[in-house]
């Protein structure tokens, strides 16, 4: 019995590693290793596989970098957008290669955004073409959101969430829900993504955290404070991506948990926090913002999504202006310089007007911050999400695409003036 995990490639109009990495897949691993299930992992996605060695692009200080990309055929349905369309990965003979003459009998796909099905589709028609006897199985995100597109896609079987009984018809009896990811499937590593809570309280409308993980609970720490030394001593990895969706929240049992078992390891001092998922801006006391100071954080994600009131009642109501500026008072007292620290603003979802975006550009810049524009992305299964879908006929996953649904509300130009102003604040 053999399986073969797989992280597929992306087909978009963009894509960076911005501290990328398959996070559920990981876990499956490991829960694979220590049942001594034997196993393959290959990451289309992986940017320190050999192949890039002869590749001039370049990984920054903290291990973002470019994919390898090549430009492909514009799906008809999306035809309109005026981008260059690509698949973002390594190439389908390097997979070959890694897996071609072995046999498996069953394949693992992992999914991600819901607009990126095409990826997962070239894997099934590998699959089905070397391994026509495998029983493939689809998880993660999309699948999840999605199960019967999956099935219609051709997957044998979906794992719905944490819902894993369709393996006990299989030998693969695993519960990877409390397994620390296993970076061991990577040669080279830049960086390493942890995650320490899971779920998030809020139930903002256009967010499908709640239906991912429909409770909120906090990890084992101290699993992760070990994760952390063993890497940083054996693999010498110096920076550690959050991706949780509400790391702020039970924080005497998390993170501050985790910081007291960091500082008994002596690794205060020695590595750098990200957070990429973005930080509750209500949650951000100074006793907080010094706590991420100490720990480490270098760089800082806030999400903001508008500061309009009437938009924030129909989506969630996270914050409000005074809340964002003692935030921001309190980071800045902590000794966060303004560059260290981005608000994500959403653009493109119903019922924002244009008039109002640039105004949050402009307020948001004032302060001296970056700011990181969210296109909007209807996600199935939300109450904004179901509601666009069905208000502009998104028949295609393709179409709920973040670089295509804001054109659909705005057009391509005020799209673009937008984020022209966005740099244009940021650089002055």
């Amino acid at each position: 019995m053999k399986v073969l995990l797989v992280n597929p490639p992306v087909y978009d109009f963009a894509l960076h590693d911005f501290w990328l990495k398959p996070y559920g897949l990981l876990r499956i691993a490991e829960a694979f290793r220590r049942k001594n299930i034997p196993h393959d992992f290959f990451d289309f996605l992986d940017r320190g596989h050999p192949f890039y060695n002869a590749l001039n692009l370049k990984t920054d200080e903290f291990g973002r970098g470019k994919f390898f990309s090549e430009e492909v055929k514009k799906p008809e349905v999306i035809s309109f957008v005026p981008r260059k369309f690509k698949r973002y990965g390594l190439p389908r003979s390097i997979f070959l290669e890694f897996a071609g003459r072995k046999n498996y009998d069953f394949v693992f796909i992992t999914t991600g955004m819901t607009y990126w099905y095409t990826g997962v589709r070239e894997v099934i028609d590998t699959v089905r073409e070397h391994w026509p006897g495998a029983e493939i199985f689809a998880g993660g995100i999309a699948a999840t959101l999605m199960p019967d597109f999956y099935r219609n896609l051709g997957v044998d079987k979906v794992v719905i969430g944490d819902d894993w009984s369709s393996l006990t018809s299989t030998p693969l009896e695993i519960n990877p829900l409390d397994e620390t990811p296993c970076y061991d499937v990577y040669e080279k590593l830049y960086y390493a993504v942890i995650r320490i809570t899971e779920g998030c309280p809020l139930k903002c409308a256009y967010c499908a955290s709640c239906l991912l993980k429909t409770t909120f609970r906090v990890m084992d720490i101290k699993k992760y404070a070990e994760l952390i030394e063993r890497l940083y001593f054996q693999r010498e990895i110096s920076d550690y991506v959050f991706y949780d969706d509400a790391l702020l929240y039970r924080i005497d049992e998390g993170l501050f948990r985790l910081y007291e078992e960091l500082k008994q390891r002596k690794l205060i001092g020695k590595i750098r926090f990200h957070t990429p998922n973005a930080i509750h801006v209500r949650k951000i006391d100074f006793e907080t913002a010094r706590l991420l100071k100490e720990m480490g954080f270098v760089t800082i994600y806030l999400g903001v999504e508008t500061l309009n009131p009437q938009l924030l009642r129909k989506v969630g109501e996270k914050l409000s202006f005074i809340d964002l500026k003692d935030a921001l008072e309190n980071l800045f007292k902590a000794g966060f310089q303004r560059s260290q620290i981005t608000a994500y603003i959403l653009l493109g979802i119903p019922g924002q007007e244009y008039e109002e975006v640039e105004e949050n550009i402009r307020v948001i810049s004032s302060f001296g911050i970056n700011v990181s524009l969210s296109e909007f992305s209807p996600i199935p299964g939300t109450p904004v999400g179901d509601e666009a879908i069905r208000k502009y006929s998104l028949t295609d996953p393709l179409l709920t695409n973040n670089s295509v649904f804001p054109l659909l509300l705005y057009g391509f130009e005020r799209v673009n003036y937008l984020k022209n102003l966005k740099n244009a604040l940021r650089s002055s």
